[in-house]
């Protein structure tokens, strides 16, 4: 019997799929996924069936029965298979056809009803011992039992025939002969339905193995293509003109550009519409159909779709044209700006291989000068003096260390290994130690100093927060730090350390000049110092800010800058305080 083809509408998979998805989008379109896998296996069985390879065909049936979608059609593969191998599993799974297409009615697959699909299998198991099983089916089909189509009704018939034996007993080879005139009119029939019965000779006379077109003799409308096979038989089909011209429209719709009136109309070759009609394109059908050709027409009385085209067409190159445009600007004004930075970066590079150069040159200049004078007995016998040389050597040696550290800190930030311990500390003690360490390294002998006035808030002291404490100190010591140099020599230095349910943070202010608001910002950059500390002759790298904003940013803080032109500066590092542990 025909076999359902997994393609198109009635597919095996329509007769019992479940309803539309209701759940997420997500598990919606992993549904439909899985759907489609499922029928692009079902397309391979069908092929491996035709061409014979049953026992592909058996294996990628059977892993499609058990599915809502795809197990109809499936299981009648399935049953079909077993039977051409005459594996014994065949009798089971007949059943199971039999019952699916009693419970499935006068749904069909391909246009068979599936009950008729059962009971041509049934009828081809038994075997050429029982031709009366076929031959019983096809009467059923002849008085009207399952509804199909005339041409379903033929082909079914013609394979209930073709399945027969040779030799049968009188009165079913009666029966036989009986079938074949029936079948024989209705081929008759549907030729001339079709109008192709004043066709067949010229068509048998004319088939090649390359596909061919003619005018149907009585239905000037209708073509029909048509080729030789390879045992000789011909195969083809009719096509109205209503037909080609609703697939030229399909066609056309996406990719013509035309009046909303337009049309395509099919046209024997050489001819033209007539005088109502306006002619915009007019292409032949092909090789295989050259009395034909496809045009495109609208009516005479409408406005000619080519100046709309053209008028559409102008309007989409002014736009594409403008905004062409706007996207070279932009990005001409990105690579400029690119350009600029990148100078800029230069620039600051360079400055900061000079900052370092002098920076490091300076405390080893001290170090060692200091080192000479002591072991050439310069403080001999003065105590007071040999004191304060060694606390020169080391307060340059903790400057020394200092911008190593921070140079050595840049670099694993810029090669992405810089790692953090977090540990959880109160704000208050971690600030304490800072400043206690800031006054030890500012000048151990306790003179010189920038006062410092420090204000730790009792809810500070209880404030914990998740940070490197390392990382916290060494940030607090660049703040203060930078205090002392922009402040200048006995200046105050004011530490603030508060905390609120949300956070916890050190404050330090300095009296120095002032940050100009176009400045703020950029003294975050990496190498970048504002212009009036080069003025000033303040030393510096241009890294300390910017490693202290990039490592409490690490921690999920934030550093932030207050300040006001001869007023000096405020800034403040601001930390999430930690979750409170649950009681056990």
């Amino acid at each position: 019997m025909p076999r359902p083809a997994p393609a198109g509408g009635d597919l095996g998979g329509g007769l019992e799929r479940g309803g539309g998805c209701a759940g997420r989008l997500e598990d919606c379109v992993q549904e439909l996924s899985t759907r489609q896998a499922r029928l692009a296996r079902l397309h391979a069985a069908a092929r491996a069936e035709a061409a014979g390879s049953w026992l592909e065909a058996r294996r990628q049936y059977t892993g499609l029965t058990g599915f809502a979608d795809t197990g109809p059609a499936a299981l009648l593969g399935l049953a079909r298979v077993l039977i051409r191998l005459g594996d014994g599993r065949a009798p089971s799974v007949l059943a199971e056809v039999s019952e699916r297409g009693r419970r499935l009615g006068d749904r069909s697959f391909d246009g068979v009803p599936a009950r008729l699909a059962a009971a041509t299998l049934e009828a081809e198991a038994a075997g050429p011992g029982a031709p009366g099983a076929l031959l019983d089916v096809a009467g059923d089909v002849l008085a009207g039992k399952y509804a199909v189509a005339p041409v379903i009704r033929l082909g079914v018939l013609r394979y209930l025939a073709s399945r027969l034996p040779g030799e049968l007993a009188p009165a079913q080879a009666e029966r036989r002969a009986r079938l074949d005139d029936q079948i024989a009119e209705l081929r008759g029939e549907a030729r001339a339905a079709a109008g192709l019965a004043d066709d067949l000779p010229e068509i048998a006379r004319t088939a090649t193995p390359a596909w061919r077109g003619r005018t149907a003799a009585r239905e000037p409308a209708r073509t029909l293509i048509y080729r030789r096979r390879g045992d000789g038989g011909v195969i083809g089909f009719a096509v109205d003109a209503p037909m080609l011209e609703a697939a030229a429209q399909a066609d056309g719709a996406a990719g013509l550009d035309v009046a909303s009136h337009a049309r395509p109309l099919v046209l024997p070759s050489g001819t033209s519409p007539g005088p109502a009609l306006r002619l915009i394109q007019q292409v032949p059908l092909g090789a295989a159909l050259p009395h034909l050709s496809v045009a495109l027409v609208n009516p005479a009385s409408d406005p000619d779709p080519l100046d709309e085209v053209i008028r559409e067409r102008s309007r989409r190159h002014v736009i594409y044209t403008s905004a062409l445009a706007i996207a070279l600007g932009l990005g001409l004004l990105a690579m400029i700006r690119g350009a600029a930075r990148a100078r800029e970066l230069a620039q600051l590079k360079s400055d900061f291989v000079s900052t370092v150069s002098h920076e490091l040159k300076t405390p080893l200049t001290s170090i060692r000068m200091f080192a000479e004078m002591l072991e050439q007995g310069v403080a001999r016998g003065d105590p007071e003096k040999a004191a304060r040389y060694h606390g020169v050597i080391v307060k340059e040696s903790q400057r020394l260390g200092l911008l190593i550290a921070n140079l050595l800190d840049n670099a694993q930030i810029e090669k992405g290994t810089r790692r953090y311990t977090p540990t959880r500390e109160a704000i208050g003690p971690v600030a304490r130690h800072a400043v206690a360490t800031f006054e030890t390294l500012l000048d151990p002998a306790g003179e010189g100093r920038n006062p410092l006035a420090v204000a730790v808030s009792g809810e500070a002291m209880r404030a914990e927060v998740e940070v490197d404490r390392d990382v916290v100190v060494g940030a607090v010591l660049n703040l203060l730090a930078n205090a002392a140099k922009y402040g200048g020599p006995g200046q105050p230095i004011e530490v603030a350390v508060d905390a609120d349910a949300a956070a916890a943070w050190i404050g330090v202010r300095d009296h120095g000049p002032g940050i100009p608001a176009g400045e703020q910002a950029r003294i975050f950059r990496e190498f970048y110092r504002a212009p009036d500390a080069y003025r000033s002759g303040v030393e510096g790298t241009g890294l300390g800010l910017a490693l202290v904003k990039r490592h409490i940013e690490a921690l999920g803080g934030t550093v932030e800058v207050a300040s006001t032109v001869g007023d000096g500066a405020t800034f403040t590092i601001r930390l999430p305080r930690a979750a409170v542990p649950e009681a056990l």
